[in-house]
């Protein structure tokens, strides 16, 4: 029988600069998940990394540019924000209303929130949500994140995340004699879906994507697929436990869990920037091309039963 266990680790100590993450997660692991074990995959939340490597801000330390007062006054944001956003991303993509889609689909933003009140005056601070181009990934605010630090006080993502689940990666097999996977997480609203989930930004130690499209089904046919994103699958799982809120679970180990050891990490199977916007050019190409087919020949797109 096979199977996968997730242990989440209860870190009740504050992490900043000072903290020895590598000898924290080993340490709470023999407490709590019976040690680390040859091919445990270690997952870990990006802001506890990010207090550890000093990527943590206050408000007021922060003086912001003349083009983010401009932008602040446009989309109501505070412009210190803005300026945390611009200086650690690569540009802003694209610019979500997210108050105004609250007030158009009220019904749906009410079922899942907590505090109706609370929810709202949340939505009033920031109305805007900015995806911005973080490393060649797609994130939130540049990953500016507020939650579960003082008032006033922030954290932004590792600067390379990457390179820094390879350095937890080769501490811990050094403190153990452990061969382990690392994962470095963050949570991001899905844009086809209402929700969140956690991704991975950062990884060491095992092959991101599974190689196996064209292999063979139990037909014995070539199958069409086969290529999936363990990293963003193992991080899902371990945010099972981590939630998002005061459960103080910022670091998962998944046991039993068949992996190829790669040293490949994020960076390497994301897109170039410039990728997305040739593939969007196609798509509208081939779109165009269906369009003028339709109107020659009279052919009617499929359309689900009450569109």
């Amino acid at each position: 029988m096979k199977k996968i266990e997730v242990y989440g680790l209860k870190i009740c100590e504050d992490i900043n600069s000072e903290t020895d993450l590598p000898k924290l997660i080993v340490k709470e692991a023999e407490r709590q998940a019976y040690g680390i074990k040859e091919n445990d995959v270690i997952v870990i939340t990006s802001k506890i990394v990010s207090k550890a490597e000093g990527r943590f801000y206050r408000l007021s330390d922060v003086h912001p540019s003349r083009k983010s007062y401009i932008l602040s006054k446009i989309f109501k944001r505070d412009a210190r924000e803005i300026e945390l956003i611009l200086h650690n991303s690569d540009g802003i993509e694209f610019i979500i209303p997210i108050e105004k889609l609250a007030r158009k689909y009220g019904k749906l933003f009410r079922s899942y929130v907590s505090n109706e009140e609370v929810a709202r005056s949340l939505l009033r601070k920031d109305p805007y949500i900015f995806m911005t181009s973080v490393g060649g990934m797609l994130l939130t605010d540049a990953g500016l994140d507020f939650s579960n630090s003082p008032s006033g006080n922030c954290t932004l993502p590792p600067k390379d995340p990457d390179e820094s689940a390879r350095k937890i990666r080769y501490s811990i097999r050094e403190l153990t004699g452990k061969d382990v996977a690392v994962f470095i997480t963050d949570t991001e609203w899905k844009l086809d879906k209402f929700g969140t989930v956690d991704i991975a930004i950062g990884s060491s130690g095992i092959d991101p994507i599974s190689r196996k499209f064209g292999a063979k089904d139990l037909y014995g046919k070539p199958k069409f697929g086969g290529v999936d994103n363990l990293t963003d699958l193992l991080s899902a799982s371990a945010n099972l436990l981590f939630c998002q809120t005061d459960e103080s679970i910022p670091i998962a180990i998944l046991r039993g869990f068949e992996y190829e050891r790669r040293e490949k990490g994020i960076k390497d199977v994301t897109y170039l920037r410039k990728v997305p916007r040739r593939v969007l050019r196609m798509l509208i190409l081939e779109n165009i091309k269906f369009r003028l087919l339709c109107i020659l020949f009279n052919l009617k797109p499929l359309r689900r039963e009450g569109e």
